[in-house]
């Protein structure tokens, strides 16, 4: 563990909370946005700033995790696993993520697995094109159930 990570703190929020994700997001300039009855996780430093979040919004039959962010300052630190750490209680074999390509090695190392857009559900495939086609080089990864 690296020193000082114990200073972070995941935790799942309430729906009543959902709206400090959303200051967050904006705040730091991130395109997240929680919702009411989603799995949304937050990672605070010494227990109070809001340094990082992500959630899992369910899709129709997948849930795809989206809105992940760490705040500037405490990028590199460790707190993107803490928080993916604590979401991946939520992640079964439909769980999708569609991260930036530089990181999948990343989400890889969570147990997600590279997946051509062509191999999975017209769903799946159409919000990651809508994504893509927003000139984001992104790539479709899907949960591994171990």
């Amino acid at each position: 563990m690296k020193a000082g990570l114990c200073r972070y703190q995941a935790q799942w929020l309430t729906d009543l909370e959902i709206p400090l994700a959303n200051k967050f997001y904006r705040t730091h300039g991130f395109r997240g946005k929680a919702k009411r009855f989603e799995h949304c996780a937050v990672v605070r430093f010494e227990q109070s700033e809001l340094v990082a979040c992500g959630y899992i919004r369910g899709c129709g039959n997948y849930r795809l995790l989206s809105g992940v962010a760490v705040a500037p300052a405490h990028q590199n630190m460790g707190v993107a696993r803490r928080l993916l750490k604590l979401l991946s209680q939520k992640f079964d074999e439909k769980t999708y993520v569609f991260p930036y390509a530089y990181l999948h090695a990343f989400y890889e190392s969570l147990g997600f697995y590279i997946v051509n857009s062509n191999d999975v559900t017209c769903e799946v495939q159409q919000r990651y094109l809508r994504f893509r086609d927003q000139g984001r080089n992104i790539i479709i990864m899907a949960y591994r159930s171990e």
